[in-house]
């Protein structure tokens, strides 16, 4: 593979991509707005005008958008990838869309005999940049290996851990765990204050702790990232979308959940007091 169309110039997608263009890649990418498309450009890729045009063509196709709703209609659409990718191009879609989206999407690609990957990534956008993401995926054996290349030039760790589907609902449990210790930490971040124990000392301390997790060991980077700015806003509104996504796989799969609720619920209101 040595095309690859890259769908989606977000915070994620754009720096993916200049990664593909590093690794030796022909990257053509599309995104709705100009100036990511002008930055691929100004890396080495290409700027498409059309998600079509980036579909067109390529060995591999990467869909990194931000809801379920563009996923399908990138995917699915009377222009999208499978009306217009050449045949037995390879569709991988990273966006975090839920298991039952990312099924559908894998059914309909099968049908018309495109190789499919379900392969969400965990990272943020720091190991965007720096091709150290873990990609989760989710695919058939013989549908991974012709890929590896590509997503071995966007992460340092790629996980396969099962079909179609499996790759998502990995991705919803770290969603789920993550949001969950955010909202403990600053819980406990808060009772400590009150008997003067310096929030510093607190994380010190939890550090060497069993109930220690990785935002307990990155609290500044993790409360920047999700609270304090724009990009904040943006993580918590993510996370929102995530918990919601994973509540509803839980309800389909009639999985019982009493924890997600409560945490969907609080981030949710958290996200509308800092205003995201």
């Amino acid at each position: 593979m040595k095309r690859v169309g890259m769908i989606g110039l977000g915070e994620m997608g754009l720096p993916m991509a200049k990664n593909l263009v590093r690794r030796g890649f022909e990257a053509v990418g599309f995104d709705l707005r100009g100036d990511p498309c002008r930055a691929l450009a100004q890396a080495g890729g290409h700027a498409a005008t059309t998600a079509a045009e980036a579909a067109r063509l390529a060995d591999a196709v990467v869909v990194m958008v931000r809801t379920p709703a563009q996923a399908e209609q990138v995917v699915l659409g009377e222009d999208g990838v499978l009306a217009q990718a050449k045949p037995g191009a390879t569709v991988i879609v990273m966006s975090t869309i839920g298991v039952g989206p990312m099924r559908r999407l894998g059914t309909a690609a099968r049908e018309r005999e495109f190789p499919f990957l379900d392969a969400p990534v965990s990272g943020g956008r720091a190991r965007a940049e720096d091709g150290t993401l873990t990609i989760i995926v989710g695919a058939a054996p013989k549908d991974l290996a012709p890929a590896l290349p590509v997503l071995e030039a966007m992460g340092s760790q790629i996980e396969h851990v099962g079909d179609v589907g499996a790759g998502t609902a990995v991705k919803m449990a770290n969603q789920v765990l993550l949001t969950v210790s955010f909202l403990a930490a600053r819980e406990v971040a808060a009772m400590a204050e009150t008997t003067g124990v310096p929030i510093e000392r607190l994380w010190e301390v939890l550090k060497t702790c069993t109930g220690t997790t990785w935002v307990v060991e990155h609290w500044s980077t993790a409360r920047t990232w999700i609270e304090s700015d724009q990009t904040g806003k943006a993580t918590l509104d993510i996370l929102v979308k995530d918990t919601g996504l994973a509540l509803d796989f839980a309800r389909d799969s009639g999985v019982p959940a009493r924890l997600l609720p409560l945490a969907a619920q609080m981030i949710q209101e958290l996200t509308r007091q800092i205003g995201g």
